[in-house]
């Protein structure tokens, strides 16, 4: 029989949540998309073509989605390390797709 270590700590079962680690991957494939847009888009000094535009937006949507999965894994009984940055990282990224649009009816 094994003896239990004196300072082991035990929390519960508590894993990382799975809705968590997700939102963090779509907002992290919506930011690279982002960079890849904007850098294709320089390249071709300002010419690009509508696909780059609908990417665009896609990865808009793709942030938005990825708030939506963030918020809603913070509700989750488990860590919240994932959760808060996957929110955190997907309401950044959400503002900076939505500033880009702004600019662009404006500008």
């Amino acid at each position: 029989m094994r003896r239990r270590k004196r300072n082991s700590y035990k929390f519960a079962g508590m894993k990382h949540s799975k809705r968590g680690k997700v939102s963090l991957a779509l907002a992290m494939l919506s930011l690279f998309a982002g960079i890849g847009m904007v850098a294709f888009s320089v390249g071709s000094r300002g010419n690009a073509t509508i696909y780059v535009g609908s990417a665009g937006l896609f990865s808009l949507c793709l942030a938005a989605v990825s708030l939506v999965v963030g918020l809603s894994s913070l509700r989750e009984d488990s860590f919240k390390l994932f959760p808060v940055l996957g929110s955190l990282c997907s309401a950044l990224i959400l503002a900076g797709w939505v500033a880009i649009y702004v600019l662009g009816f404006y500008g």
